[in-house]
């Protein structure tokens, strides 16, 4: 079963891969123990080819319902900015689409996936029906309509990948990336990557440009310390741009430097979006914003891994003011690949942090969160929903989770236990201020599972029980 860790304990897990697709786009456990197991350094950047093509079209069925006293957050009316997802526990990102018919075919070295889901809409599975059956008895387009969420073609050349679509994107070999995470249900780009002992990777994503009444008078008026005299930027368009070196000089060893940088206001072009360039130098003050990163995978004997991330997105020197504090995130962990019998599992420790100002900038464009605006026709709505591309809790924030995978054939467990630090400052902070609101300190656990076609969930979360049951088959 291919899951993302839902992201720490809260979301749940419910959904097994009944059919392979050309992209591998998420760390699984089995992905993470094979490589362990066999002494190899994890992969630095997904999506990658799986290598799998065929020609056929698939429908998986999986009802999902969640029972218990949680409360789901969210915001209606159009274009309203809605909460962040993570204060509903990614719980409606990491359930399984009610039907979804999928499309693949190819051919040569180029394939092509697309899936069309007919799920529950955003607003109403957290204002009113806990589950991904979508209220039809109430309105006949009650369905999400946002779709499709993964479309894609891919080449797979010898040398080289080109994958352009829709799909998710991580970087690094961590639990919780603190780079670029599969957090969001998908990003829009156009991605290259060899095939090497030095592997390089360039992403082009973009964006959903919307903007709220209150973002577009800061966007449109306000000028940046130190930028240019023609800002302010007022182009709508926002853009990320990613590009990376990934070293391998052993087989149990990957270490990398990459650069993120998200131009807004402004239409690309090479001056910023150089694929070779080192962006930052450039200066671009007023419609740029770039982070730094480096991460590494490391076995060093076989079943036993240890990776990191590290993001540095403004550093203070010693001549420099204090108007862009200094920002930055990182996270460390180690795996264990145990096994017996025909029981295989991987335990986890992870901790991670993000500074107060990390991802975060003054202009609404220039922040790193992948905008998504749902359609929703019950309640009549466009909902604005803010996923960060780092952290999954974005920035102020601390995680040491600890996690235990087990799995056979037809048969899944996992649990997390987790202690969360979550601090005022989020991507709608007004920058570079540090807030003086509530810290939240959060322990818990979650335990989630499948057995056959029967998926289940249970996650205990300070005074929240949120327990879930799903059955799944594939055509």
């Amino acid at each position: 079963m291919i899951v993302r860790k839902w992201w720490v304990f809260f979301a749940v897990i419910v959904s097994s891969v009944l059919f392979s697709e050309p992209l591998i786009t998420e760390l699984a456990p089995q992905m993470v123990y094979e490589y362990v197991l066999e002494g190899k350094a994890l992969p630095g950047v997904l999506p990658m080819p799986s290598g799998e093509r065929e020609n056929r079209v698939s429908l998986e069925v999986s009802p999902f319902f969640y029972f218990g006293n949680f409360q789901g957050k969210t915001k209606t009316g159009w274009f309203v900015l809605s909460d962040p997802p993570w204060e509903n526990f990614y719980l409606y990102e990491n359930t399984p689409y009610f039907l979804n018919v999928s499309f693949e075919g190819f051919v040569g070295e180029i394939s092509f996936y697309t899936e069309i889901p007919f799920t529950n809409n955003y607003s109403d599975f957290y204002l009113d029906l806990h589950s991904n059956v979508p209220p039809i008895w109430k309105e006949l387009s009650s369905a999400d309509s946002t779709f499709p969420y993964t479309a894609y073609g891919v080449y797979d050349g010898e040398n080289f990948y080109v994958a352009v679509g829709r799909s998710k994107i991580r970087w690094g070999s961590s639990e919780f990336p603190v780079v670029i995470s599969d957090v969001s249900p998908y990003f829009s780009h156009f991605t290259f990557s060899t095939k090497a002992q030095v592997q390089y990777t360039f992403h082009l994503i973009s964006i959903n440009p919307v903007l709220t009444t209150e973002e577009w008078e800061k966007q449109s008026t306000f000028r940046p310390v130190n930028a240019d005299p023609l800002s302010p930027y007022t182009e709508k368009v926002k853009t990320l741009v990613a590009h990376r070196l990934d070293f391998h000089p052993f087989e149990n060893f990957r270490f990398s430097a990459g650069e993120l940088t998200m131009i807004g206001g402004k239409y690309p072009d090479l001056f910023a979006v150089s694929p070779f360039s080192i962006w930052h130098n450039n200066y671009n003050e007023g419609y740029t914003n770039s982070m730094a990163s480096f991460d590494f995978s490391w076995v060093p004997k076989k079943g036993f891994e240890v990776h990191g991330e590290f993001v540095l997105d403004d550093l203070v020197g010693t001549t420099e003011d204090e108007s862009k504090p200094t920002a930055y995130a990182f996270n460390v962990g180690v795996r264990r690949a145990l096994s017996t019998g025909s029981l295989k599992g991987v335990l986890g420790v992870e901790y991670a942090l993000a500074t107060k100002f990390v991802y975060n900038t003054f202009l609404p464009y220039l922040k790193f969160n992948n905008r998504i605006v749902y359609l929703t026709n019950l309640p009549s709505s466009r909902t604005i929903v803010d996923y960060p591309v780092g952290f999954a809790f974005g920035p102020d924030a601390k995680l040491l989770n600890v996690s235990f995978d087990l799995f056979k054939e037809n048969v899944s467990l996992e649990t997390d236990f987790f202690y969360l630090v979550k601090g005022p400052n989020t991507l709608y902070t007004e920058y570079p201020t540090a807030e003086e609101g509530e810290t939240k300190t959060i322990f818990g656990a979650s335990l989630r599972g499948k057995i056959g076609h029967v998926s289940f969930s249970l996650l205990f979360s300070g005074s929240e029980f949120l327990a879930g049951l799903g059955i799944e088959f594939g055509f």
